[in-house]
């Protein structure tokens, strides 16, 4: 309890000396067909009124500026993927604590794998979600708006659950289709097959040779994985000449209900190579505790909509706050030099 304490003493204490506030913005970008509705997160220091962003029935949301006038100087830019089925509020509260700490954070409602568009057959695509951290990245270089607020020198990608592999994807991690497909064959509930499997999507249709290539974004100088998914399928040599430094955060658990059970994460750490790969194992929490808080009826409202879903919000308020809290406290060394010096001096 007295260890907790002090880390929670720590973590206000940085959080209060940290000079930026927090805005908000909400910008479509497109590529092709493709178009992402995106969120961006970032530093000002306006003290104008504050207003509750990404809150729903379900989950609770952050207090921003919304269009609040930027900051002065250059930040780095932290591209967000979220997992299947989530949104560009999915990791609000780590966009807010980045922030916070002179970070510009985008994430995109990432269209086949998204809130209300969650399409297991085009979610199998996963090349594309990678291709989305791209798409953002060149949006905001290229932007009027945004393009001299960022330091192109500290562009970062964080994902979760499926956008875990995302992110690793957009550093150099690769998988096999055929090697896929057969995991899938042998386990067909496993944790990266269920949903695919449940839905009857015959895997020996996707494109292997776009399931299989290289989707490394040379710009990207480093790279977190919460809880990331695919971690069976992906090449050990391919680890072994990452881009960029890795960390990776795994849980207690996968599931709430299956105490034990993990997506081996952390495992990955034995591959670093030319690049190191960091593994941070939480003492408690789940899959689901990278997700927002719970509003209090949160969980009553999922097992009224959908079977199973209510796992979402199976864990206790206090529980997921203390998950967020180690992911901040992980995350934040291991991104420091990358962080704007009138955040370090503070």
């Amino acid at each position: 309890m007295k260890k907790l304490l002090s880390l929670w003493l720590l973590l206000c204490t940085t959080v209060s000396a940290s000079p930026y506030q927090i805005a908000i913005h909400d910008e479509a970008f497109s590529r092709g067909s493709r178009t992402l509705a995106s969120r961006i997160y970032y530093p000002t220091d306006a003290e104008g009124p504050r207003q509750s962003v990404g809150a729903n029935p379900v989950f609770t949301g952050i207090a921003g500026q919304v269009d609040a006038p930027p900051a002065k100087g250059t930040f780095p830019l932290v591209v967000f993927s979220h997992g299947s089925g989530g949104n560009h509020a999915s990791q609000a509260w780590l966009a807010a604590a980045l922030v916070r700490h002179g970070v510009v954070v985008i994430a995109a409602n990432s269209p086949g794998s998204t809130t209300g568009d969650s399409i297991p057959a085009q979610s199998v695509n996963l090349w594309r979600q990678t291709e989305d951290i791209s798409t953002l990245i060149d949006a905001i270089r290229a932007s009027p708006r945004w393009a001299a607020l960022v330091n192109p020198d500290a562009i970062g990608v964080v994902g979760h659950s499926k956008g875990g592999y995302s992110a690793i994807a957009a550093i150099g991690g690769r998988v096999r289709l055929a090697d896929f497909i057969a995991g899938c064959r042998q386990r067909p509930q496993s944790p990266n097959c269920r949903f695919y499997t449940q839905a009857r999507v015959d895997l020996t249709q996707v494109a292997a040779d776009r399931f299989d290539a290289d989707y490394t974004d040379p710009r990207i100088r480093f790279a977190v994985a919460l809880d990331p998914g695919m971690v069976p399928y992906l090449q050990p040599e391919s680890l072994r000449h990452l881009n960029a430094p890795l960390l990776i955060i795994e849980p207690k658990d996968y599931l709430p209900d299956e105490k034990g059970t993990r997506l081996g994460g952390a495992s990955l750490a034995a591959n670093g190579g030319e690049q190191p790969i960091h593994a941070q194992r939480l003492t408690h929490g789940n899959h689901f505790d990278f997700l927002p808080i719970c509003q209090p009826n949160g969980r009553h409202i999922l097992a009224s909509e959908e079977k199973d879903a209510e796992v979402l919000c199976a864990t206790t308020p206090a529980q997921r706050e203390w998950v967020h809290q180690q992911t901040v406290a992980a995350i934040l060394p291991f991104i420091r030099p990358w962080l704007p010096a009138r955040a370090e001096n503070r």
